[in-house]
């Protein structure tokens, strides 16, 4: 089974644990945004109604669960969905792996930020950093939340099981599947898009470009 295969709608449902109203609800609320998305030509010829559920949705979903349950507020959770999914599927491969990776989400009444990190204690520092004043500033009051992605996975897993649903071995591609051809992802989801993969895809070819100092 290929990493990016489309589960059926009720199997999703089982795996998010959702029924087929409670997804619905929450598609219309923007609450549910699949990664892989119809293109504007599908959206043309009136084939954008069809969903196209991943295992990757899942786990997404699966954390915002997490974050919601921890305290983190739904409204503001809405605000940052695609970066909360963007900062998901950066992690994915290491994941599949099975590193222990933390999602933190935090803000402080009007900024906000999204990190990973393999230890809880290693987001919060890096949630301290972003938020971080001038000497002699008094720091502002950081709503932190924080889950383990790693959880998250195990979750969807033990539902896959428990339903006797198939899931892909690996969530995510590995990279050496991505190197092997520039437009895997693309032509793997033709005709759809996905503007979040897309993004992924940008900063991971920034990240292996060179640094090319001028003097």
């Amino acid at each position: 089974m290929l990493h990016l295969t489309p589960l059926p709608p009720d199997q999703f449902d089982l795996l998010i644990g959702r029924t087929k109203t409670n997804r619905k609800v929450m598609k219309q609320r923007g609450q549910l945004q699949p990664l892989i998305v119809a293109s504007p030509q599908q959206r043309a010829d009136g084939l954008w109604r069809e969903q196209i559920f991943i295992a990757a949705d899942a786990v997404i979903l699966t954390a915002i669960d997490m974050l919601v349950e921890a305290g983190a507020p739904r409204a503001a959770i809405d605000q940052v969905m695609s970066e909360i999914q963007l900062e998901i599927v950066s992690r994915l491969n290491a994941l599949d792996n099975g590193a222990h990776i933390f999602l933190a989400f935090a803000h402080d009444g009007a900024r906000w930020v999204v990190v990973s990190a393999a230890t809880g204690v290693e987001t919060m520092k890096e949630v301290a950093a972003h938020f971080a004043t001038g000497a002699g500033t008094e720091p502002p009051k950081i709503f932190f939340y924080c889950v383990p992605l790693h959880e998250a996975v195990a979750t969807v897993r033990a539902r896959a099981a428990e339903h006797d649903i198939e899931l892909p071995e690996r969530i995510w591609p590995t990279p050496e599947e991505l190197d092997a051809g520039a437009d895997l992802l693309a032509a793997a989801i033709a005709p759809r898009t996905s503007p979040v993969i897309q993004q992924w895809q940008a900063l991971r070819e920034r990240e292996a470009s060179p640094v090319v100092c001028v003097q």
